[in-house]
């Protein structure tokens, strides 16, 4: 009897002690696996973010491109025979100014001179003789009235005037190409601009099958003077097919400096070296190799500050968006060619991740066509460590800090 109160009393005592080691151990899947409720709220971790409220904006997107300015009036000089150049400007350098009209260098102009004056004696005569036939012819038409001379002798004189005439208007041409050889003997500049290329010396030969046409580069290295215009420029840019319906004739276009790596992601309008221009023309037509087409940009104003054949950078200003709903680039996510926001709830603390409709992009800027509303916030920086749900503490709002 007692022995048996002893052993249930024994089991009962290693019973509770073997219950109470039980509860002072840690369950590893317990610890490993948070709670329902701890899921639910992120493991109670909160991100910190930073968001700027959706906003309006006046949004001015820009195509961008190269291309080589080009002085909108170039003339190229050359003489169209052969001979010694006689003379050269002794003032005049490569950058000089010049003025329409001013002798640059001309030939050795004896030969050209005796034909001219040889062609301005042979005019003479014939306006002589034209002025003696038809003295002739009127004296004749007298006769007639007075009945002392025939009619053959009327229609004599008469033809003698036509003839005198045609030698008159030979003479004429013969003074004008004669006038032409003389002009191009002579280098004379036909605008106000600068001497940009002399590549004739005094004393040198000149032959007109050294120049060479077949590429503007030899043309440049081999025309005797080339006069520019340095205050009126041009730059030809290929663009894209796709951007052929946005671009349009009168637009707004910036010319820079040195083209920078990516333009597109650079705001045209920040920056010194910066010259204004406007589209003047738009081909219709596509380059079949390329897919391209050409756009010519006219610079605006004096002093545009471009050296010919310089290579630029240039933007086109596309048809403005005014008063869109814009967020800034850093808010965006893509996943499955879609695209997503961060939107924060102001009463909650948490972010919803929301599917946004985009449409065109200004600088650091996309327009928002559906999917947000005006001052609602996203989230701009922190976004990575995010997903639908997530508590988060705001740091900075629209660059002021909460």
């Amino acid at each position: 009897m007692n022995k048996t109160r002893l052993s249930a009393i024994g089991m009962a005592l290693l019973f509770g002690l073997l219950g109470c080691g039980g509860a002072e151990e840690p369950d590893p899947l317990q610890d490993a696996q948070p709670s329902a409720a701890e899921q639910q709220d992120g493991g109670a971790q909160v991100v910190s973010v930073k968001v700027t409220p959706v906003e309006h904006r006046n949004l001015q997107a820009w195509v961008y491109s190269q291309g080589t300015a080009r002085s909108r009036q170039r003339e190229f000089l050359t003489f169209t025979q052969q001979g010694v150049v006689s003379h050269v400007d002794e003032d005049l350098r490569i950058g000089s100014p010049v003025k329409a009209g001013q002798l640059i260098a001309h030939q050795a102009p004896e030969r050209v001179q005796a034909d001219l004056q040889a062609a301005r004696a042979s005019l003479a005569e014939a306006e002589a003789n034209l002025s003696l036939a038809k003295v002739t012819r009127q004296r004749y038409e007298t006769l007639i009235e007075q009945r002392s001379a025939s009619q053959q002798e009327l229609d004599q004189a008469v033809v003698q005037v036509e003839q005198a005439t045609a030698a008159r208007d030979n003479s004429r041409a013969q003074l004008a190409q004669a006038q032409l050889s003389v002009d191009e003997s002579r280098l004379i500049s036909p605008i106000d601009g600068v001497l940009a290329r002399l590549n004739i010396e005094k004393g040198r030969y000149f032959m007109p099958s050294i120049v060479q046409t077949n590429s503007e580069q030899n043309a440049l290295r081999t025309v005797p003077a080339l006069v520019i215009d340095p205050n009126r420029f041009e730059v030809r840019v290929d663009l894209p097919s796709y951007d052929f319906r946005k671009v349009e004739n009168g637009a707004r276009v910036v010319i820079g400096g040195e083209p920078p790596l990516d333009g597109r992601d650079v705001d045209p309008l920040i920056g010194e070296d910066r010259v204004a221009g406007n589209v003047h023309a738009i081909s219709p037509s596509l380059d079949p190799e390329t897919r391209t087409f050409e756009v010519i940009a006219h610079t605006e104003g004096e002093n545009p500050r471009l050296q010919d054949g310089e290579f630029v950078a240039v933007w086109i200003a596309l048809p403005a968006l005014q008063d869109n709903l814009a967020v800034p680039l850093e808010a965006l996510r893509f996943r499955n060619d879609q695209t997503f926001l961060f939107v924060v709830d102001r009463d909650s603390g948490r972010v919803n991740e929301r599917r946004v409709e985009l449409g065109q992009q200004a600088g650091a800027y996309r327009a928002v066509l559906d999917g947000v509303e005006e001052n609602e916030l996203v989230v701009t920086d922190g976004r990575a460590a995010l997903y639908d749900g997530q508590r988060v503490r705001v740091l900075q709002t629209d660059g002021e800090f909460e």
